[in-house]
């Protein structure tokens, strides 16, 4: 694509042009080569600005180098707006593999795409423009709204409802039981869960994450929430709208969090837990009592060298008998 065609689809001003280049691909300022185009959004960066071999860059200011630039007021929003346009998805046609098993009064809305060796199960609604990758799994009487992506290898346990223009990744499990047990004649008697799960429109959800239903009620994913792979969501939980929850984070049962939260990577969330709208939780922090809104918190401990921890533990330890003589 030329470069005076690029700066017309962004909107941006371009400069040090001599003559019309065409880009061919989008690159990182490091990765870049003769051909490409790049972005620069902080001061950080700038240092990489006059090694990169990218042909010309995207940039909020003008810059100090003699490389064709288009300025913009946000580049790295407007780089990213640019990867759909040069790399744009696949087009799957709607249609339904003949390897596909599909139950009885199943209801399926225009230009759907059906792979191979999905199953599908009685009673399942699955809105217009639904695209169902092979070897998914969609239990009974699941509702699925139009324009949703489901990936391969997605298991859909009955009773799911997803919204419109869900993306599920691979290996998602959604609507298995919760991790429910009582105690019966010294034995561990397992708990029927027999709610639902619901995810609400544009919801994203990372490869290899599982959310647990209900107990008896329903287990609830906000409208816009991003949840990162390998995050566990368990029964009862009721997450807002628009929160990122990101890699390995673990939610136990009954936990309610607010609008824009932000949990970091490996956080852990008790059970029966209250987060407020608003509130970032830095990574590997717990969570074991109530967050009230608008809040950064964590306790998460940085790495140090081994033998210093080793030393600060020892003092840790000390720490009670410490206290003990500050109060004789």
């Amino acid at each position: 694509m030329r470069l005076t065609r690029i700066a017309e689809i962004t909107g941006g001003k371009l400069i040090n042009l001599k003559d019309d280049i065409d880009i061919r691909s989008l690159s990182s300022l490091e990765g870049a080569e003769e051909g490409d185009l790049t972005f620069v959004s902080g001061k950080k960066f700038l240092n990489l600005v006059y090694k990169t071999k990218a042909s010309a860059i995207i940039t909020g200011k003008e810059l100090d180098i003699d490389k064709p630039q288009i300025i913009v007021d946000k580049p790295d929003q407007v780089f990213y707006e640019l990867i759909k346009v040069f790399y744009p998805d696949e087009e799957v046609k709607g249609q339904i593999s003949e390897t596909a098993v599909i139950g009885k009064d199943v209801s399926i809305g225009e230009d759907v795409y059906i792979g191979d060796y999905v199953v599908i199960q009685d009673g399942v609604k699955i809105g217009r423009g639904t695209k169902i990758y092979p070897f998914s799994f969609i239990g009974k009487n699941c509702v699925i709204g139009e324009d949703t992506v489901i990936y391969p290898r997605v298991t859909l346990y009955p009773d799911v409802v997803l919204g419109k223009r869900v993306i599920i990744h691979s290996g998602v499990v959604i609507g298995s039981d919760g991790f429910g047990y009582y105690q019966k004649d010294g034995k561990h008697i397992k708990i029927k869960h027999v709610g639902k799960v619901i995810i609400e429109d544009d919801v994203e959800i990372g490869a290899n994450t599982t959310i647990d239903r209900a107990m008896i009620d329903k287990t609830v994913i906000g409208k816009g929430t991003k949840i990162d792979n390998l995050v566990m969501v368990a029964h009862n939980c009721q997450i807002g709208e628009n929160c990122i929850i990101l890699a390995q984070v673990g939610m136990a049962g009954s936990g309610r969090i607010g609008k824009n939260v932000i949990l970091a990577g490996q956080v852990g969330v008790a059970d029966h837990i209250n987060i407020g709208d608003n509130v970032i939780v830095i990574g590997k922090s717990s969570v074991p009592k109530d967050l009230p809104s608008n809040g950064v918190y964590g306790s998460s401990i940085p790495a140090m060298e081994w033998n210093k921890w080793k030393r600060i533990l020892a003092y840790l330890s000390k720490l009670p008998d410490i206290l003990k003589k500050f109060k004789s």
